[in-house]
């Protein structure tokens, strides 16, 4: 495991359900090799599902871990294949690492890409923001409306709600020797850095706490992004 700010980073794209497979295409295109793709739906009401790219609630969710010599080129990829320049068609996004295996690394060729990217073709400009932070909620399975309805009260404007398994033992029932491992929701908010900490706190006061604390929540950073309208974005925060 390196210990220092890795080139590599993840990136984060969310599409409607079926479209994941063509994420997928264009990852392996770019020789991005390690990708995860994940089941969930979008929570935003439709007065705002167009800047969120969230017009169908079934999503797809593709994780990917992307040397950051093909970030700006894949984003662009994305943004022309998916038509993440129209309202609802989709959003993408990066997240820094501060660490990564050393599988992983040599998989993504230690961030040391010789990327191929046609400069003559016009492709959209990507946007490098530090504005932007990806508040994740982990709750009990049924648990994600109370998520959402507590961050809305703090200006949140949807969300995306993937589905998870838990892995702790001290929260798996036994039943006719059978350990069963609890569902749970994991909750993911794009917002403007300047209104997480709201948001985090009404999630905590407001969700959390009538539960008993059964849940997490944390935010991560956000840099590049495709498919959002950052100035209504952070018009919200205002």
């Amino acid at each position: 495991m390196t210990d220092f700010i890795s080139p590599v980073r993840c990136m984060v794209t969310i599409v409607d359900r079926g479209k994941g497979d063509r994420v997928v295409d264009l990852c392996r295109a770019r020789h991005v090799a390690v990708q995860l793709v994940m089941l969930g739906h979008g929570t935003a009401s439709a007065e705002v599902m167009d800047y969120l790219g969230l017009d169908e609630p079934e999503k797809d969710i593709v994780l990917s871990l992307v040397p950051g010599a093909l970030v700006a080129p894949l984003l662009a990829d994305l943004t022309l294949a998916l038509g993440f320049s129209r309202p609802g068609k989709g959003i993408a996004f990066t997240v820094p690492l501060s660490g990564i295996s050393a599988a992983a690394n040599r998989q993504t060729d230690g961030g040391r890409v010789r990327a191929e990217i046609n400069v003559e073709r016009e492709v959209p400009p990507m946007t490098e923001n530090n504005q932007l932070e990806l508040i994740i909620s982990v709750v009990e399975h049924g648990m994600a409306d109370d998520v959402m309805a507590a961050a809305k009260t703090a200006g949140a404007r949807g969300g995306t709600v993937a589905r998870a398994r838990g892995l702790s033992s001290e929260e798996a029932e036994k039943f006719l020797h059978i350990t069963i491992q609890p569902e749970k929701d994991v909750v993911l908010i794009l917002t403007a850095a300047a209104q997480k900490q709201s948001i985090m706190k009404a999630i905590c006061n407001e969700a959390f706490a009538r539960t008993g604390e059964r849940g997490i929540a944390f935010s991560v950073p956000v840099s590049d992004v495709t498919g959002l309208d950052l100035a209504r974005l952070a018009g919200q925060a205002e």
